[in-house]
């Protein structure tokens, strides 16, 4: 069986207001990358994104859709 990938929030458009999106981040000198969890709109993931981009200036910041793995059936 074979697994399906989801988003949560639509991945052609980005409007303020579209949920399903959490803040992801990438170290710029060293290889690691993460997200922080909780789930929010873009709008609000993109404000957190730049707020702590201007904290951490050694990460990028940015608003990632989350996709969960669902078991789907043939």
């Amino acid at each position: 069986m074979a697994n399906v990938l989801k988003s949560k929030g639509d991945p052609l458009s980005k409007r303020a207001d579209d949920p399903g999106y959490r803040v992801g981040w990438r170290s710029k000198a060293k290889f690691e990358k993460g997200h922080l969890d909780g789930e929010m709109t873009y709008g609000e993931a993109a404000a957190k994104a730049q707020a702590l981009a201007a904290q951490e200036p050694d990460k990028t910041f940015y608003p990632e859709l989350i996709i969960t793995e669902e078991a789907g059936g043939h």
